[in-house]
């Protein structure tokens, strides 16, 4: 066996450093000046949150009841201010609409294509209502002759009253019309409430304060029972509404 040098043969010797062990170590980097509001930064948020949570806590140690977070919040006052529509007409209304109801019906007198017209008072308006054979045949929305002088005497009554607001609406019974012109009562509807706009227009009533409505077979004055019922549901009527307050 070959024989280990005598140096090696020999255990290590530790060799004594000799510089001290603390200047062996890293020593810590002062913390610069750069750095110092952050750890002011830092303890001021943590006493603020210490605030919150005493502020907090303290209702709950009156009440002695937890309660949610969101019933401590203050809510702020709500103000409703409601705007009430005219339900009901005053005095001042009751008295122009039977005004409105004598001056029509003086204009339109015993006329003989006003015959069978009718004049019905609401709450804020006056109702004109002419039957379908007054001012049409049936099926059809051209204006029979005799019903001009009848409309040139509603375009004076409605020159007379500038402050009203006008609205011409058809009326049909429930029996379907299906033609080339009318696909259903709607458009029949519409085309005599436009037909009789256009004639009080065409007699010198401003066409800005007339507005049209086809409303079909869906708003019967009377139920569609019998033929004499459907007769009066074929109609157009025209409502002179009092000004708006």
């Amino acid at each position: 066996m070959r024989k280990l040098p005598e140096s090696m043969d020999q255990p290590l010797a530790l060799r004594k450093s000799s510089k001290p062990l603390r200047l062996l170590k890293k020593q810590a980097e002062p913390v610069s000046s750069n750095e110092i509001w952050l750890l002011t930064l830092s303890d001021l948020l943590m006493l603020l949150m210490i605030f919150f949570v005493f502020v907090l806590a303290v209702p709950f140690a009156q009440t002695g009841h937890s309660q949610p977070v969101a019933a401590l919040v203050e809510k702020p006052a709500v103000v409703i201010t409601e705007s009430t529509p005219r339900a009901t007409p005053d005095a001042s209304d009751t008295e122009e609409v039977a005004r409105l109801e004598k001056d029509l019906l003086e204009v339109l007198g015993n006329r003989e294509g006003g015959k069978g017209a009718t004049v019905e008072k609401r709450p804020h308006a006056v109702i004109l209502t002419f039957p379908e054979q007054i001012l049409f045949d049936s099926g059809q929305a051209q204006l029979k002759p005799f019903a001009w002088p009848t409309l040139t005497a509603v375009a004076s009554f409605i020159a007379d009253h500038p402050g009203l607001s006008i609205e011409v609406q058809g009326h049909t019974d429930d029996r379907p019309i299906r033609n080339a012109r009318y696909p259903s009562n709607w458009e029949l509807s519409a085309d005599r409430a436009a037909q009789v706009a256009r004639a009080l227009v065409r007699v010198g009533v401003n066409p800005l304060k007339i507005a049209t409505k086809g409303l079909g077979e869906y708003h019967p004055g009377v139920p569609n029972i019998d033929e004499e019922n459907r007769l009066k549901n074929r109609r157009v009527e025209i409502q002179f509404s009092l000004p708006q307050s």
